[in-house]
C-alpha cells in the first residue's frame, strides 16, 4: 500500500488475528509430540522400563512444553505490542 494511501482502522486487528491463528497453529503442531510422548512414557512404564529413562523422557516432555507455551506467549506479546504501534502510527 502506497504512503498516501491511508490503512483502514482494522487493519492493525486484522494483522494480530492473523499472527494469533497462525501462531496457535505452530503451538498445536509443536505441542503434539509433547501429547504424544507423555503417551509414550506411560505406555512404556507398564513394560518396566527404567526409571532414569522414564525420568529423561518426562523432562524432554517437560521441556517441549515450557519452551512451546513460553515462546508462543512472547509471540503474542510481541503481535500485540505491533498491533498498538501500528494503531499508534494512523
Amino acid at each position: 500500500m502506497s504512503k498516501t494511501q491511508k490503512k483502514p482502522w482494522w487493519s492493525p486487528i486484522a494483522h494480530f488475528a492473523a499472527h494469533g491463528f497462525v501462531g496457535t497453529i505452530i503451538f498445536l503442531i509443536i505441542m503434539v509430540p509433547a501429547v504424544l510422548l507423555n503417551h509414550l512414557v506411560q505406555y512404556l512404564a507398564e513394560f518396566g522400563i527404567s526409571e532414569f529413562t522414564l525420568l529423561i523422557l518426562g523432562l524432554l516432555e517437560h521441556f517441549i512444553v515450557l519452551m512451546d507455551a513460553g515462546l508462543f506467549f512472547i509471540f503474542i506479546c510481541i503481535g500485540a505490542y505491533r498491533a498498538i504501534k501500528e494503531f499508534a502510527d494512523e
